[in-house]
């Protein structure tokens, strides 16, 4: 039996995801300037033409990584895109991304591998980092002035450095370190507490 238009955009869905992963592994492991079309393609099993069905090149392939992974955290900032952040919905944003680096440790540790490759900086000016950055620190100012933090700006650059900091350690040490489970989770809650109307009421 013919294969349904259907089943046709599947197939091509799954096969693009295939060579991203692939893509995404040699260019964290190897750097994104030495990895070649062709040896892309070995690696994916598929000819040299037929990745060209799939990104018309090398560019648009990792312009599509780098989407991919700020695109999986700009989901849980915003959920109905209202532009605003309310107490419940940060606690959301906070919980998912400490959920993410957990559930997604391995492609987190590949993807910021590849974003500090200094030939990599200047893609990221073209993929969706910046508007998301923009509307990063424009929703948490304003959340933070809502809060009635007597210095938004400055309550936006502390809890991105804690996130920030927070998933180098727990993709590039959480192994090397024998620290219990249930730590993250109390973490996870002081942030939360730390970041919330009742904290500040409590000042």
């Amino acid at each position: 039996m013919p294969r349904t238009k259907a089943q046709y955009d599947q197939i091509r869905k799954d096969r693009k995801t295939q060579i991203m992963a692939t893509a995404l592994e040699m260019f964290a492991r190897e750097g994104y300037g030495h990895v070649s079309i062709a040896a892309l393609s070995q690696r994916a099993g598929i000819s040299k033409g037929l990745m060209y069905n799939y990104f018309s090149g090398k560019e648009e392939l990792l312009k599509q990584i780098l989407n991919e992974g700020i695109e999986q955290i700009m989901i849980s900032l915003d959920p109905n895109q209202d532009g605003k952040l309310t107490t419940e919905e940060f606690e959301h944003f906070i919980r998912r991304t400490f959920q993410l680096m957990h559930d997604k440790r391995a492609f987190f540790t590949k993807f910021f591998s590849l974003i500090i490759q200094p030939n990599v900086k200047a893609f990221l000016r073209e993929s969706s980092l910046v508007p998301f950055i923009d509307r990063y620190f424009s929703m948490f100012i304003r959340y933070f002035k809502e809060q009635g933090c007597e210095d938004p700006m400055l309550e936006m650059f502390e809890l991105s450095v804690i996130l920030e900091g927070f998933g180098i350690m727990m993709i590039y040490y959480d192994d090397l370190v024998d620290l219990p489970p249930e730590l993250y989770k109390k973490y996870e809650e002081r942030i939360i507490n730390k970041y919330t109307r009742n904290h500040h009421e409590k000042k």
